[in-house]
């Protein structure tokens, strides 16, 4: 049982990479597209898409970086409390 609890934590990081690349490639792509159309739209001289481009590249970071430290704090909170029930029970085979 405990093998395969630590089988899918270690499914779990991967998950999480995944994710974190995920988000930010779509956060660079979106960015780029909004950046291409409105200069397309509007001066044809690439400064519209440079701009959004960052923007795309610094978004996507920063959201990865968010989700990255929430599922930390999860498994933070998971360990926490796995190793406080584990405490209890062996109180429990104590008595």
């Amino acid at each position: 049982m405990m093998v395969m609890i630590r089988g899918l934590k270690d499914f779990g990081k991967y998950n999480m990479v995944v994710n974190f690349i995920a988000t930010l490639l779509a956060n660079i792509v979106v960015g780029a597209l909004i950046g291409y159309y409105l200069d397309k739209w509007t001066f044809n001289n690439r400064v519209l898409l440079v701009v959004f481009l960052l923007l795309g590249i610094f978004s996507g970071f920063y959201n990865g970086f968010r989700m990255l430290l929430k599922e930390v704090e999860r498994y933070d909170r998971m360990d926490k409390t796995n190793k406080g029930s584990n405490k209890n029970d062996s109180d429990i085979g104590d008595r």
